[in-house]
């Protein structure tokens, strides 16, 4: 089971607490994917956007370990343990990143959005467009990259390897643990604040409180379920344990959503409005953790889930269904 992090009262990073990490050569920490999980939920229980920049953080320095050469991977992990905070930026919008070669050198042209930790990232992993149409690896602003050259060296990575699976659907576990860290503090603060107030003698927030701590603990599980796929594919890696990967994080990002809205819900009412002002904490902590949660494409998650489960009958199932419904069909 994954332990509970007790997170610091700051929230802020510093270079020390980003180089002690270690990376093994796919960039995952040298403490195992539970010591990673469990330091992005205390990340998330800190400081939700700290959560957020954590986890591109962790993200940019598996593609670049994933992807690189030994050089570049070298260079990566030597980065990060000097304290540099990695990210990764995709997203874009008409004027999307193109990356054109010139002589030794290649420039880049158009924008990203949604760059997350613009103003404090220092080692940018960046998606591009070639020439070719093809895809190359490499506080949220609109940044603009016209002009920027590069040299062979910091091209990290070939067409398509930034949404190889499971790595890319898969990694998704890591901001679920965000999520999860979010959802504790939630939990833990509202509990605290109801007690101090003298309502836990209240049988209505006594109620609530059980139904926090309860939903609480189905976000703990599925972050379970879901490491326990990761850690079935790193001893077995194959196409099999691939699909697991990819369909137990799926659903545990969708069962973390489901368990973080129904705390949401029961701790907005417990604390009530006075609860939800400044400086209380419950105000921002539910918009930052509603804001999260949609991000990215939580529908289009569902709809793979749905898929996988009903296109994965077996023929005695289907036969059986056929019975059932006197059809053969």
């Amino acid at each position: 089971m994954l332990t509970r992090p007790n997170p610091p009262k700051d929230a802020r990073f510093s270079n020390e607490e980003l180089a002690r990490a270690r990376y093994d050569e796919r960039g995952i920490f040298l403490a195992g994917r539970k010591a990673e999980l469990d330091a992005l939920r205390s990340m998330g229980a800190r400081d939700a956007s700290l959560g957020r920049l954590y986890e591109g953080h962790l993200n940019g320095v598996l593609l670049a370990s994933l992807y690189g050469d030994s050089v570049q991977r070298l260079r990566a992990h030597a980065d990060a343990a000097a304290g540099h905070l990695f990210g990764v930026w995709n997203t874009q919008a008409a004027d999307g990143l193109e990356i054109t070669s010139t002589g030794n050198a290649y420039v880049l042209h158009g924008s990203k959005t949604w760059a997350s930790g613009a103003d404090s990232v220092t080692r940018a992993l960046v998606t591009a467009r070639r020439p070719d149409g093809a895809t190359q690896a490499s506080n949220s602003f609109r940044i603009s990259f016209d002009g920027i050259r590069l040299h062979a060296d910091d091209l990290i990575g070939g067409p398509e390897d930034y949404e190889r699976p499971p790595w890319f659907f898969g990694g998704a576990l890591r901001f679920t643990a965000v999520h999860v860290g979010i959802v504790e503090r939630l939990c833990e603060d509202a509990l605290a604040y109801l007690t101090l107030r003298g309502h836990d003698a209240s049988p209505l927030q006594q109620a609530r409180a059980g139904e926090m701590r309860i939903a609480t603990q189905s976000a703990r599980n599925w972050l379970t379920c879901g490491l326990d796929a990761w850690l079935a594919f790193d001893e077995n890696p194959g196409p099999r344990t691939a699909d697991r990967v990819l369909d137990m994080v799926d659903m545990a990002r969708l069962g973390v959503e489901r368990a973080a809205l129904d705390v949401i819900e029961r701790a907005v009412r417990g604390v009530g409005a006075h609860g939800l002002l400044a400086p209380l904490p419950f105000g921002r902590l539910v918009r930052d953790l509603e804001m999260y949660l949609r991000q990215p494409a939580p529908d289009a998650t569902l709809l793979r889930v749905g898929t996988r489960g009903m296109g994965s009958a077996s023929a005695s199932l289907s036969a059986r269904i056929a019975d059932w419904t006197g059809s053969s069909g």
